[in-house]
Protein backbone atom coordinates (compact mmCIF):
# COMPACT_ATOMS: atom_id res chain seq x y z
CA UNK A 1 0.00 0.00 0.00
CA UNK A 2 2.64 2.54 1.04
CA UNK A 3 5.73 0.67 -0.16
CA UNK A 4 6.13 2.48 -3.49
CA UNK A 5 5.53 5.86 -1.86
CA UNK A 6 8.45 5.36 0.56
CA UNK A 7 10.64 3.45 -1.90
CA UNK A 8 10.29 0.13 -0.09
CA UNK A 9 10.41 -3.36 -1.59
CA UNK A 10 8.03 -4.75 1.03
CA UNK A 11 6.27 -3.81 4.24
CA UNK A 12 8.89 -3.54 7.01
CA UNK A 13 6.68 -3.82 10.09
CA UNK A 14 4.39 -6.79 9.58
CA UNK A 15 4.01 -8.84 12.76
CA UNK A 16 4.56 -12.19 11.03
CA UNK A 17 7.77 -13.79 12.41
CA UNK A 18 9.81 -13.53 9.20
CA UNK A 19 13.39 -14.48 10.22
CA UNK A 20 14.83 -11.85 7.85
CA UNK A 21 13.31 -9.09 9.97
CA UNK A 22 14.43 -10.38 13.36
CA UNK A 23 16.58 -7.79 15.05
CA UNK A 24 18.67 -9.45 17.73
CA UNK A 25 19.29 -7.16 20.67
CA UNK A 26 21.86 -8.16 23.27
CA UNK A 27 19.20 -9.91 25.35
CA UNK A 28 17.84 -11.77 22.31
CA UNK A 29 21.36 -12.84 21.39
CA UNK A 30 21.89 -14.12 24.92
CA UNK A 31 18.66 -16.11 24.92
CA UNK A 32 19.44 -17.55 21.50
CA UNK A 33 22.89 -18.55 22.72
CA UNK A 34 21.32 -20.34 25.70
CA UNK A 35 19.08 -22.32 23.37
CA UNK A 36 22.02 -23.22 21.15
CA UNK A 37 24.08 -24.27 24.16
CA UNK A 38 21.30 -26.46 25.53
CA UNK A 39 20.94 -28.19 22.16
CA UNK A 40 24.68 -28.62 21.58
CA UNK A 41 25.23 -30.07 25.06
CA UNK A 42 22.10 -32.24 24.75
CA UNK A 43 20.87 -31.01 28.11
CA UNK A 44 17.23 -31.97 27.52
CA UNK A 45 15.02 -28.94 28.12
CA UNK A 46 15.33 -25.16 28.24
CA UNK A 47 12.63 -22.60 28.99
CA UNK A 48 12.36 -19.12 27.47
CA UNK A 49 9.74 -16.78 28.91
CA UNK A 50 8.78 -13.14 28.69
CA UNK A 51 6.12 -10.50 28.26
CA UNK A 52 3.62 -10.90 25.43
CA UNK A 53 5.08 -9.34 22.30
CA UNK A 54 8.70 -9.47 23.49
CA UNK A 55 9.92 -11.54 20.53
CA UNK A 56 9.64 -15.16 21.70
CA UNK A 57 7.98 -16.46 18.54
CA UNK A 58 10.57 -14.66 16.41
CA UNK A 59 13.36 -16.44 18.29
CA UNK A 60 11.59 -19.77 17.86
CA UNK A 61 11.52 -19.12 14.11
CA UNK A 62 15.18 -18.17 14.20
CA UNK A 63 15.93 -21.61 15.70
CA UNK A 64 13.87 -23.19 12.93
CA UNK A 65 15.86 -21.25 10.35
CA UNK A 66 19.14 -22.35 11.92
CA UNK A 67 18.49 -26.04 12.50
CA UNK A 68 15.76 -27.25 10.12
CA UNK A 69 18.07 -27.56 7.12
CA UNK A 70 21.02 -29.06 8.99
CA UNK A 71 21.54 -32.75 8.13
CA UNK A 72 22.71 -33.60 11.65
CA UNK A 73 19.57 -32.18 13.29
CA UNK A 74 15.90 -33.11 13.00
CA UNK A 75 13.67 -30.16 13.81
CA UNK A 76 10.01 -30.03 14.83
CA UNK A 77 7.93 -27.13 16.11
CA UNK A 78 4.49 -26.95 17.70
CA UNK A 79 2.88 -23.51 17.65
CA UNK A 80 -0.51 -24.47 19.09
CA UNK A 81 0.27 -27.05 21.80
CA UNK A 82 -2.97 -26.81 23.77
CA UNK A 83 -4.22 -30.30 22.96
CA UNK A 84 -6.97 -31.79 25.16
CA UNK A 85 -5.24 -35.15 25.74
CA UNK A 86 -1.71 -36.53 25.98
CA UNK A 87 -2.47 -38.92 23.12
CA UNK A 88 -3.41 -36.09 20.76
CA UNK A 89 -0.42 -34.02 21.88
CA UNK A 90 2.07 -36.82 21.28
CA UNK A 91 0.43 -37.63 17.95
CA UNK A 92 0.97 -34.00 16.92
CA UNK A 93 4.61 -34.13 18.04
CA UNK A 94 5.24 -37.28 16.03
CA UNK A 95 3.50 -35.71 13.06
CA UNK A 96 5.86 -32.74 13.17
CA UNK A 97 8.76 -35.20 13.00
CA UNK A 98 7.15 -36.83 9.98
CA UNK A 99 6.00 -39.91 11.91
CA UNK A 100 2.43 -40.66 10.88
CA UNK A 101 2.11 -44.39 11.66
CA UNK A 102 -1.21 -44.92 13.47
CA UNK A 103 -1.17 -46.21 17.06
CA UNK A 104 -3.98 -47.32 19.30
CA UNK A 105 -2.52 -46.37 22.67
CA UNK A 106 -0.26 -43.77 24.25
CA UNK A 107 2.07 -46.52 25.46
CA UNK A 108 2.54 -47.86 21.92
CA UNK A 109 3.16 -44.36 20.61
CA UNK A 110 5.76 -43.66 23.29
CA UNK A 111 7.59 -46.87 22.47
CA UNK A 112 7.50 -46.00 18.76
CA UNK A 113 8.85 -42.50 19.44
CA UNK A 114 11.62 -43.87 21.67
CA UNK A 115 12.66 -46.19 18.84
CA UNK A 116 12.77 -43.22 16.47
CA UNK A 117 14.93 -41.21 18.89
CA UNK A 118 17.34 -44.13 19.35
CA UNK A 119 17.60 -44.50 15.58
CA UNK A 120 18.30 -40.78 15.24
CA UNK A 121 21.02 -41.04 17.88
CA UNK A 122 22.63 -43.99 16.11
CA UNK A 123 22.68 -41.92 12.91
CA UNK A 124 24.40 -39.03 14.70
CA UNK A 125 21.36 -36.77 14.52
CA UNK A 126 19.91 -34.52 17.23
CA UNK A 127 16.09 -34.25 17.32
CA UNK A 128 14.86 -30.82 18.48
CA UNK A 129 11.31 -30.03 19.59
CA UNK A 130 10.41 -26.35 19.94
CA UNK A 131 7.06 -25.57 21.59
CA UNK A 132 5.69 -22.04 21.27
CA UNK A 133 2.87 -20.73 23.49
CA UNK A 134 3.96 -23.30 26.07
CA UNK A 135 2.03 -21.50 28.82
CA UNK A 136 -1.09 -23.18 27.39
CA UNK A 137 0.17 -26.70 28.13
CA UNK A 138 -2.11 -28.56 30.52
CA UNK A 139 -0.62 -30.53 33.47
CA UNK A 140 -0.93 -33.94 31.73
CA UNK A 141 1.03 -32.58 28.76
CA UNK A 142 3.76 -31.24 31.01
CA UNK A 143 3.97 -34.65 32.63
CA UNK A 144 4.28 -36.21 29.17
CA UNK A 145 7.21 -33.91 28.41
CA UNK A 146 8.87 -35.16 31.59
CA UNK A 147 8.41 -38.71 30.36
CA UNK A 148 9.98 -37.84 27.01
CA UNK A 149 13.05 -36.60 28.85
CA UNK A 150 13.49 -40.12 30.23
CA UNK A 151 14.58 -41.19 26.75
CA UNK A 152 18.34 -40.89 27.19
CA UNK A 153 21.72 -42.55 27.00
CA UNK A 154 24.14 -42.70 29.89
CA UNK A 155 25.44 -39.24 29.00
CA UNK A 156 22.79 -37.29 27.10
CA UNK A 157 19.12 -36.76 26.41
CA UNK A 158 17.83 -38.15 23.12
CA UNK A 159 15.34 -35.30 22.60
CA UNK A 160 16.11 -31.59 23.00
CA UNK A 161 13.09 -29.50 24.02
CA UNK A 162 12.85 -25.70 24.01
CA UNK A 163 9.74 -24.17 25.60
CA UNK A 164 8.71 -20.63 24.66
CA UNK A 165 5.92 -18.98 26.64
CA UNK A 166 4.74 -15.86 28.37
CA UNK A 167 5.37 -15.29 32.08
CA UNK A 168 2.52 -17.63 33.02
CA UNK A 169 4.75 -20.48 31.89
CA UNK A 170 6.69 -20.10 35.13
CA UNK A 171 3.49 -20.65 37.09
CA UNK A 172 2.79 -23.77 35.04
CA UNK A 173 6.25 -25.09 35.85
CA UNK A 174 5.85 -24.26 39.54
CA UNK A 175 2.84 -26.56 39.48
CA UNK A 176 4.84 -29.27 37.70
CA UNK A 177 7.93 -29.58 39.92
CA UNK A 178 9.00 -32.93 38.46
CA UNK A 179 9.44 -31.24 35.07
CA UNK A 180 10.73 -27.97 36.45
CA UNK A 181 13.58 -29.77 38.20
CA UNK A 182 14.74 -31.02 34.82
CA UNK A 183 14.90 -27.59 33.18
CA UNK A 184 18.59 -26.87 32.79
CA UNK A 185 18.42 -23.35 31.38
CA UNK A 186 16.01 -20.44 31.83
CA UNK A 187 16.08 -17.35 29.63
CA UNK A 188 14.03 -14.17 30.11
CA UNK A 189 12.95 -11.63 27.51
CA UNK A 190 12.01 -8.15 28.69
CA UNK A 191 11.14 -4.84 27.06
CA UNK A 192 13.67 -3.19 24.76
CA UNK A 193 15.64 -0.11 25.69
CA UNK A 194 15.12 3.14 23.81
CA UNK A 195 18.31 2.54 21.81
CA UNK A 196 17.26 -1.01 20.93
CA UNK A 197 13.84 0.27 19.87
CA UNK A 198 15.39 2.83 17.51
CA UNK A 199 17.82 0.23 16.14
CA UNK A 200 15.01 -2.28 15.55
CA UNK A 201 13.02 0.28 13.56
CA UNK A 202 16.04 1.28 11.47
CA UNK A 203 17.02 -2.36 10.89
CA UNK A 204 13.59 -3.49 9.68
CA UNK A 205 13.18 -0.41 7.49
CA UNK A 206 16.54 -1.10 5.84
CA UNK A 207 15.75 -4.80 5.29
CA UNK A 208 12.59 -3.72 3.47
CA UNK A 209 14.71 -1.61 1.12
CA UNK A 210 14.29 1.76 2.83
CA UNK A 211 17.02 4.39 2.87
CA UNK A 212 15.93 7.58 4.62
CA UNK A 213 13.89 6.82 7.72
CA UNK A 214 10.65 8.86 7.76
CA UNK A 215 10.33 8.82 11.56
CA UNK A 216 11.52 12.01 13.23
CA UNK A 217 13.44 11.74 16.50
CA UNK A 218 10.41 12.91 18.45
CA UNK A 219 8.33 10.23 16.73
CA UNK A 220 10.85 7.55 17.70
CA UNK A 221 10.62 8.72 21.30
CA UNK A 222 6.84 8.47 21.14
CA UNK A 223 6.96 4.99 19.65
CA UNK A 224 9.18 3.81 22.49
CA UNK A 225 6.94 5.46 25.08
CA UNK A 226 3.66 4.02 23.81
CA UNK A 227 5.04 0.59 22.88
CA UNK A 228 6.85 0.25 26.22
CA UNK A 229 9.67 -1.34 24.27
CA UNK A 230 7.71 -4.40 23.11
CA UNK A 231 8.60 -5.37 19.51
CA UNK A 232 5.07 -6.34 18.48
CA UNK A 233 3.68 -3.00 19.64
CA UNK A 234 6.56 -1.16 17.99
CA UNK A 235 5.67 -2.78 14.67
CA UNK A 236 1.97 -1.98 15.06
CA UNK A 237 2.69 1.68 15.68
CA UNK A 238 5.20 1.96 12.84
CA UNK A 239 3.02 0.17 10.30
CA UNK A 240 -0.03 2.29 11.09
CA UNK A 241 2.06 5.46 11.05
CA UNK A 242 3.34 4.68 7.55
CA UNK A 243 -0.22 4.06 6.36
CA UNK A 244 -1.31 7.38 7.85
CA UNK A 245 1.63 9.25 6.35
CA UNK A 246 0.94 7.78 2.92
CA UNK A 247 -2.76 8.62 3.08
CA UNK A 248 -1.89 12.22 3.97
CA UNK A 249 0.98 12.36 1.45
CA UNK A 250 3.50 13.21 4.16
CA UNK A 251 7.15 12.23 4.04
CA UNK A 252 7.90 12.77 7.73
CA UNK A 253 6.20 11.23 10.78
CA UNK A 254 6.17 13.38 13.91
CA UNK A 255 5.17 12.83 17.53
CA UNK A 256 1.63 14.11 17.04
CA UNK A 257 0.97 11.46 14.41
CA UNK A 258 2.40 8.76 16.68
CA UNK A 259 0.23 9.97 19.56
CA UNK A 260 -2.86 9.85 17.35
CA UNK A 261 -1.99 6.35 16.09
CA UNK A 262 -1.38 5.14 19.66
CA UNK A 263 -4.88 6.26 20.67
CA UNK A 264 -6.32 4.59 17.59
CA UNK A 265 -4.70 1.20 18.29
CA UNK A 266 -5.48 1.43 22.01
CA UNK A 267 -1.92 1.88 23.28
CA UNK A 268 -1.63 4.24 26.20
CA UNK A 269 1.29 6.07 27.71
CA UNK A 270 2.39 4.06 30.76
CA UNK A 271 1.46 5.40 34.17
CA UNK A 272 3.89 5.49 37.07
CA UNK A 273 2.22 2.39 38.51
CA UNK A 274 2.57 0.44 35.25
CA UNK A 275 6.22 1.51 34.98
CA UNK A 276 6.88 0.13 38.44
CA UNK A 277 5.05 -3.08 37.59
CA UNK A 278 6.99 -3.46 34.35
CA UNK A 279 10.21 -2.97 36.28
CA UNK A 280 9.51 -5.99 38.47
CA UNK A 281 10.67 -9.15 36.75
CA UNK A 282 8.70 -12.34 37.30
CA UNK A 283 10.29 -14.57 39.87
CA UNK A 284 12.66 -17.14 38.40
CA UNK A 285 12.97 -20.60 39.85
CA UNK A 286 15.06 -20.71 42.98
CA UNK A 287 16.11 -24.23 42.13
CA UNK A 288 15.83 -26.81 39.40
CA UNK A 289 17.51 -24.82 36.63
CA UNK A 290 20.43 -22.73 35.59
CA UNK A 291 20.40 -19.29 34.07
CA UNK A 292 23.85 -19.62 32.53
Amino acid sequence: MYQAYFGLKEAPFTISPDPRFIYLTSQHQEVLAKCQYSIAQKMGIATIYGTIGSGKTSLARRLWEQYAAQPDHTFAMLVHPNYPTSFQFLKAVLGEFGLTKPHRSLVDMLAYFEGFLIEQHNQGKTPILVIDEAQTLKPPLLELLRQLLNFETNTQKLLQIILFGDNDLLIRLDNAPALKDRVTIFGALTSLTRQDTDDLIRFRYAVAGGTELPFMDEALAGIFRYSQGLPRRICRLCDNALIRAFSQQRRAIDDRMVESIAREVQLHEPTQQSRQKAGRKPSTPAQGGSTV
